[in-house]
């Protein structure tokens, strides 16, 4: 099982890949700010489900 802060960073980090380092568009900062929020809402969301599936997966 993963810790949270570790979920936490794992999500940050590709919620700012996706939102920042795709190639130039016009988009506005606002946009960018909504894209990485929705990416890191979505990917602790999945982080999250994956943890308590393997937590609940080795508990007998």
């Amino acid at each position: 099982m993963m810790s949270l802060p570790a979920i936490i960073g794992i999500s940050l980090g590709v919620a700012g890949v996706v939102a920042f380092s795709r190639k130039p568009q016009p988009y506005s900062a606002l946009k960018k700010i909504g894209v990485f929020i929705l990416a890191t809402v979505g990917m602790l969301a999945i982080m999250l489900a994956v943890n308590f599936a393997m937590f609940y997966a080795n508990h007998p």
